[in-house]
C-alpha cells in the first residue's frame, strides 16, 4: 500500500474520513482565510490609490504579521491539548487550556507597542523608494494594535476547533471580514461620513475588524453550551502548569511560524524589494492571489491538528494517521488545480483584482508561473506540519524550519536574484527550490512515525480517563 493510501479500518464506513474531514475543514478553511481576506480587501481598495500604496501595503502587511505570528503559533498549541483532552474525556481541562492561551496571547500587546516607535527605522533599513516608504509606515503604525488581537482570537478559534466546533469561528470570521469592507470603503475613500484617510484608513479598519472577532469570541467561549458543558467559567483562574505545558510544545511551533513569516518578510522586503517599485508591487500582488491557494491548505493545516489530536487522545495511532495521508492528498489536488489557474489566468487575475500596470501583471504573472511549479509541493509541508503539531511533534518543526531557511531559502535566492541577476524572478526560483526540497524532508518526519511516541502531558491521565480510552483501544 502507498503511503499516502488510506488506512482504512473494518468498522469504520467508507466515507467516514471524508466527512470527518469535511465537517472539521470546511469552516477551518474560512476562519483561517480571515486574515487573508481582510488583506486582499485591504490591497484591492488600496490599489485604486496607486502603484506605490500597493507595493507599501503588501509589505508593510506582512511585516504587522511578524511578532504576531510567534503569539499566534504558540497559542494554536492549545487545539493539540484540548483535542487530546477531550480524546481522554477530561472536557473541563479543556476550558482550562483554553484560558491558559487567552493570558499568553494578552501579552502580545506589550511587544506590539514596544515596536512602534521603530517602525520608521525598520522601513527605512530595507531601501525602498521614499514614497512606498512613507505609505509602509503610514499603514504599519495602526496596525501595531493588532497584537492584542489576532493571538486572542487565533486561542479562541483554536480552542474551538480543539472541541470539534469550528461553525463558531467560522460565523464570526464572516462577521469580522464584512465590518472590514464596510470600513476599508469608509475610511479609505472617505465614505459613510467616515474621514477619508487613505493608506491608513485600510489599516484602522482591520484593526476594528479585528477586535470584534476577539471580543464575539470570547463571549461564546464564557457562555452558553461551552460554560454548560465545558465549565469554562469555573476553570479560568491561572494554571501555571498547564501553562507551561503550552508553552512547551507551542514555543517551538510558533517559533517556526515566526520564522517562516520573517523569512519571507526579509525576502520580500530586502530581497524582491531591492528591485524597485514595479517588482514589489508584482511580488505583492502574486503574493495576495495565492493566498487563494495556500490559504485553504492552511485551514486543513488548522483542520488535521485536532482531528489527529483527537485520535491519538482516543489511542488510535492508525486512525490518526490515515486521517493525516487523506487530508494531504485532498490538498495536493486542489493546489495543483490552483497552480493551473495562476499558469494560464495569472496575468488576467492581476489586472482584474489589482488594476495593476501592464508592468506589474507581466511580471506578477510570471512569478504566478513558479508559483504552479511548486503547488503540490507546499500542499505537503502544510499539511504534514498540522499532523505532527497534533501529535505534539512541534521542537523538531521548528528546527528544520530555521535550517531550511537561512542555510538554504534565503542564500540561495539572494545569490540567484541579485549575484547571478536574475531580479524578482530569481528569487522566486530560489523559492521554488527551497518549497520543493522541504515538502521532501516534513513528508519523510511523519512517514517515520517518531511522533507517535511523544506524550505532550506531563500529569498521567486519571482513571475516568483510562476508562474512556478503553472501548477505542479495544476496537482500534
Amino acid at each position: 500500500m502507498s503511503s499516502l493510501e488510506q488506512t482504512v479500518d473494518d468498522h469504520e464506513p467508507r466515507w467516514a474520513g471524508y466527512q470527518e474531514i469535511a465537517r472539521m475543514a470546511g469552516p477551518a478553511i474560512l476562519s483561517n482565510m480571515s486574515w487573508t481576506l481582510m488583506q486582499f480587501v485591504d490591497m484591492a481598495f488600496v490599489s485604486r490609490l496607486g502603484t506605490a500604496q500597493l507595493a507599501a501595503v503588501g509589505a508593510a502587511a506582512l511585516w504587522s504579521w511578524v511578532v504576531a505570528s510567534l503569539f499566534v503559533g504558540l497559542v494554536s498549541a492549545v487545539s493539540t491539548f484540548v483535542s487530546q483532552s477531550l480524546g481522554r474525556g477530561d472536557k473541563e481541562n479543556c476550558a482550562a487550556y483554553g484560558w491558559q492561551s487567552i493570558y499568553i496571547s494578552l501579552a502580545t500587546c506589550v511587544i506590539g507597542f514596544a515596536i512602534y516607535p521603530l517602525s520608521g527605522h525598520l522601513f527605512g533599513a530595507m531601501g525602498h523608494p521614499a514614497d512606498v516608504l512613507r505609505y509602509e509606515v503610514e499603514y504599519f503604525q495602526p496596525r501595531v494594535l493588532t497584537y492584542f488581537f489576532i493571538p486572542w482570537q487565533a486561542a479562541l478559534g483554536a480552542f474551538f476547533m480543539g472541541i470539534n466546533r469550528p461553525m463558531v469561528p467560522m460565523i464570526v470570521t464572516v462577521i469580522s471580514n464584512v465590518t472590514n469592507i464596510a470600513l476599508d470603503y469608509g475610511l479609505i475613500y472617505g465614505k459613510f461620513g467616515l474621514p477619508q484617510m487613505g493608506v491608513a484608513g485600510a489599516a484602522w479598519a482591520t484593526v476594528a475588524s479585528l477586535a470584534v472577532q476577539a471580543i464575539v469570541l470570547q463571549a461564546i467561549f464564557m457562555g452558553g453550551s461551552v460554560r454548560a458543558e465545558y465549565g469554562s467559567l469555573h476553570r479560568m483562574g491561572i494554571d501555571w502548569h498547564k501553562m507551561k505545558e503550552l508553552v512547551r510544545v507551542g514555543l517551538p511551533s510558533g517559533l517556526m511560524f515566526l520564522l517562516d513569516v520573517f523569512t519571507w518578510g526579509v525576502f520580500t522586503g530586502f530581497v524582491v524589494g531591492r528591485f524597485g517599485e514595479v517588482a514589489l508591487a508584482a511580488h505583492n500582488a502574486a503574493i495576495q492571489v495565492m493566498h487563494i491557494s495556500f490559504m485553504p491548505a492552511i485551514g486543513l493545516n488548522y483542520a488535521i491538528a485536532p482531528i489527529v489530536g483527537q485520535w491519538i487522545g482516543k489511542g488510535n495511532i492508525e486512525r490518526a494517521k490515515s486521517r493525516a495521508y487523506l487530508t494531504t492528498r485532498i490538498a495536493i489536488v486542489y493546489m495543483i488545480i490552483m497552480g493551473s489557474i495562476f499558469a494560464f489566468f495569472g496575468k488576467s487575475i492581476l489586472v482584474a483584482a489589482f488594476k495593476a500596470s501592464p508592468e506589474v501583471a507581466t511580471l506578477g504573472s510570471t512569478l504566478l508561473l513558479m508559483a504552479a511549479v511548486f503547488q503540490g509541493f507546499d500542499a505537503i509541508t502544510i499539511v504534514l506540519s498540522g499532523a505532527l503539531r497534533g501529535a505534539g511533534d512541534t521542537k523538531w518543526q521548528a528546527i528544520m524550519m530555521f535550517v531550511a531557511s537561512y542555510v538554504v531559502f534565503l542564500p540561495l535566492a539572494y545569490s540567484l536574484a541579485i549575484l547571478a541577476n536574475g531580479g524578482a524572478l530569481g528569487a522566486w526560483v530560489g523559492a521554488t527550490i527551497y518549497i520543493i526540497s522541504l515538502s521532501g524532508v516534513f513528508f519523510y518526519r511523519f512517514y517515520s512515525e517518531k511522533w507517535r511516541h511523544i506524550n505532550i502531558f506531563t500529569q498521567p491521565a486519571t482513571e475516568r480517563q483510562q476508562e474512556a480510552l478503553r472501548p477505542e483501544r479495544e476496537n482500534g
